[in-house]
Formats: structure tokens, sequence, C-alpha cells
């Protein structure tokens, strides 16, 4: 029996001024093909492609394998977990999550 691979998806945090924003590459994963979990502040993603190839198919040349992926990414201890959302559109995921109310910045108006 052989052990199950992953590969680390390419991956970007990025920060807006009220929420942090993940974007995962998973090119050939459908959503339901794949899994996120929060435990603590710690985010977990895997993939499994349920992609089977053609009988008979033999590719005289590749540049691209079908594959599963694993990652792990710490959150920002601003992060409102209560407020995580994920879309996967066109081989990309997109995870926001919301930072606590109290750690935006705020305008105050001078009197």
């Amino acid at each position: 029996m052989s052990e199950e691979k992953f590969l680390v998806p390419v991956a970007v945090l990025s920060e807006k001024p009220d929420a942090y924003e993940l974007k995962v590459e998973l090119p050939g994963i459908g959503k339901d093909e794949a899994e996120l979990h929060v435990e603590g502040k710690t985010l977990t993603l895997k993939t499994h492609s349920k992609y089977q190839n053609p009988a008979g198919f033999r590719p005289v040349a590749t540049e691209f394998e079908r594959a599963n992926y694993a990652m792990s990414a710490d959150l920002p201890e601003l992060a409102d977990l209560t407020t995580l959302s994920a879309k996967l559109a066109n081989g990309i995921l997109t995870v926001e999550v919301k930072k606590r109310p109290e750690t935006q910045a705020k305008k105050i108006d001078i009197q």
C-alpha cells in the first residue's frame, strides 16, 4: 500500500484595513474535494482529487499532474474566527476573516 502524497500549495496571506485574506492556488480541485478546518488560530486545508484518467489513457507528455494538497496557516491574533468565510472559484481558494472590531482603526472627530 502506497503512502498518500500531498503537495503544499502556493498561498498568500494579506492584510486589509478590516480583514485578513488568504489566497491559495488549487488547480483542478472542486469544492467537494477540499476540506477546511480551524482549531485555535490554526487553519488547516486538505484536498483529495477525485479525478481518474479515462481507461486506456496514455499521456505522450505532461506538464501538469493532478495532486492532493495540504497546508496549515496560523491566523493573526487579531482575527475574529466567528467571521471566517471561504470561496473556491477558478482554482483559487479565498479565505477571509475579519479583524476583531476593537482592533480596527477608528476616526476620532475633533471638537
